[in-house]
């Protein structure tokens, strides 16, 4: 039972790394885009946002990345006087 406990614990502390899958279903990304912005181009253009490579075919997303792509893509209110 020791060791199950102590993975139960590694469990809880992990950073979270999520599946071009479940960014795209969050987001509403599409896989392809996904895929598109992981490109070396799209890369050089600033597009897209940082992943993690585990090996050519298994990518993943940092939960900080994702955090920080969206509040990146925050648009605040105007006053209107610029329309």
């Amino acid at each position: 039972m020791g060791d199950s406990a102590h993975l139960l614990s590694m469990t809880d502390d992990r950073m979270r790394l999520w599946t071009p899958r479940e960014l795209s279903d969050f987001t509403g990304i599409p896989i392809r885009t996904l895929a598109d912005w992981r490109t070396t181009r799209s890369r050089r253009r600033g597009l897209g946002l940082p992943f993690v490579a585990l090996s050519p075919r298994n990518v993943r997303y940092r939960e900080e990345d994702i955090v920080a792509f969206i509040a990146g893509k925050l648009v605040a209110p105007t006053d209107g006087k610029d329309d």
